[in-house]
Parts: C-alpha cells; structure tokens; sequence
C-alpha cells in the first residue's frame, strides 16, 4: 500500500466517523451492558491492574477507557486516544460525570502516536484495529510506546456471517440501496476476523508471544427488547440522516423481518463473534 494510499483512506475512515460521533454517543447509555460483555474479556487479557499507565486506542464514546481508569485507581491513568475528536465528545463528559481525574484525552493516530518509547504498561484497543489501513504499523507504533515486560490486547469483530446483527443490517442495507453504498461498511468492520489474521498483524508489529483468542456470545433477548434499536443508529446512522421519515421506517420494518428469522420461543437467538489478540513487548 503506497503512502498516498494510506493517507487516503485514513481520511476516509476519519470522514466516516466524524459522521458516526453523536450517534454513539446519543446510544452509549443504551449499549453499556452489551459494552461491559466486551471490556471485561479484554481487560482481562490485558492485565490491567491498580497504578498502571494504560494507553486507550479508539477510545470512541468511552470504553473501555472509562472502566480502566476506574481500575486502575488514583494512582494509575489512562490516555484515551481516538483519531476522530467527534467520537470522543460523550467520553469527556462521561468522565466528568463520574469525576475521574485519571483520564486524559488526546486525537491521536494509532500509526503515529506522539509519545515517546517506553512510555504506557498496558495498551488496549476495543474493535479499532481493523479501521487502520496497515494495523501491523499500529501494532508496531503500540509496542515502541509500550515498556519492556508491557502488553496490548486488541479485539475485533469475527466474519461477519458470525454475527447475527451485522447480518441482518447487512442484507437489509444491500436489499434497500444496493452493494456499494460509500455510506454503509460492513466489510472493513470484519477484516481481521479470520483466524490468526490478529496475530499476524502482532507478530509483523514486533510483539512477542502474540496469541489469539476467540470469543463466542449466544445471548437470547426477550422480543419485547427489540435489540436492534440502538445498534440502527450506530451503524446506519450517517446513511439515515439523507432519507426521509418514510424510507427510515422501510429500513426499521425490513430489519424487524429479518430479525423475526431468529425468533424462537419469543425470545431472538443472536451469535456474536469476536477475538482478541494479545502480545508482550520483549
């Protein structure tokens, strides 16, 4: 990929999220449960502990940049990181609100980051990684910045078709405007899916011991839930603000039908698919 081309397209996914700023914050509160199911896996694999400098990479409307400042204490911060300041807003005022004064916010590009060697203990990055056009230049930045003994750990979405909710959005996106649509992307979301792709991308950053684990959820949500709600802003939010009242209730109602596939005992069977890789600065 020729540096042109990686400019391009980290401009791209900056215009892209820009749009997709309010949107996550405005659901936040709505997702913070479903959020939690995912943070606590990767803190884990992480190894976050009371003192330590963590490094938050895409650190979006909050998490897990929230939860690790809170664990890792007074004595502790964390430097919440996002290339888009948009998506970070929310996260601010979360922060305030809950008076942490161990968290400190900053743009950043995961392949260029502005600290110096051996800066952070930790790292993390929750579903960032596969919006980078080269992640092994972030997974290289992220292990120069980290301290010797240090680790990352990086979680990503599994193949799409895993996923039940990015399937249903999916088909119901290419059934009402078709393949190509710029505003709507569920491929980049899933490019670092397949098995040892992480890894991969750990090992060619210079981690060592870089592994890969793989998480499987099978929630059963009752119908009344509806889960999709707060899910059809954060991933077609951009796309909805150009149609009309009419077309958005087309879009809501096709979702609706391709959810009612899953529907078993009034209750929606959903799979979710992700993986998280982990790696040690040597």
């Amino acid at each position: 990929m020729t540096r042109d081309h990686i400019v391009q397209e980290t401009n791209r996914v900056r215009e892209d999220w820009s749009r997709r700023g309010k949107h996550w914050d405005s659901r936040a509160e709505a997702v913070a449960e479903t959020a939690d199911r995912f943070n606590q896996p990767l803190i884990e694999a992480a190894g976050i502990e009371s003192g330590q400098m963590v490094l938050d990479l895409a650190t979006g409307a909050g998490e897990p940049g929230l939860t690790v400042a809170e664990l890792v204490g007074p004595a502790g911060r964390v430097c919440a990181t996002d290339l888009v300041p948009e998506m970070m807003a929310g996260a601010k005022r979360r922060a305030a609100e809950r008076g942490l004064e161990n968290i400190a916010f900053r743009d950043a590009d995961m392949c260029a980051l502005p600290d110096a060697d051996d800066t952070f203990d930790r790292a993390t990055c929750r579903f960032g990684l596969m919006f980078v056009p080269e992640p092994q230049r972030a997974t290289a930045e992220v292990c120069r910045v980290l301290k010797p003994g240090g680790r990352a750990a990086f979680m990503v979405w599994g193949p799409r078709e895993d996923t039940t909710m990015f399937t249903v959005f999916a088909e119901t996106a290419k059934q009402i405007w078709g393949p190509d649509d710029p505003l709507i992307d569920f491929e980049t979301m899933c490019s670092l899916g397949d098995e040892g792709s992480l890894a991969a991308a750990l090992s060619a950053g210079g981690f060592a011991n870089a592994e890969e684990k793989e998480l499987r959820f099978t929630p059963k949500i009752p119908a009344e839930m509806e889960p999709w709600h707060a899910q059809i802003d954060m991933s077609l939010g951009p796309k909805l603000e150009t149609v009309s009242a009419e077309e958005r209730a087309a879009v809501e109602q096709a979702i609706r039908q391709g959810f009612a596939r899953h529907l078993v005992d009034g209750r929606y069977h959903m799979n979710a698919h992700v993986r998280i890789g982990i790696g040690e600065k040597a």
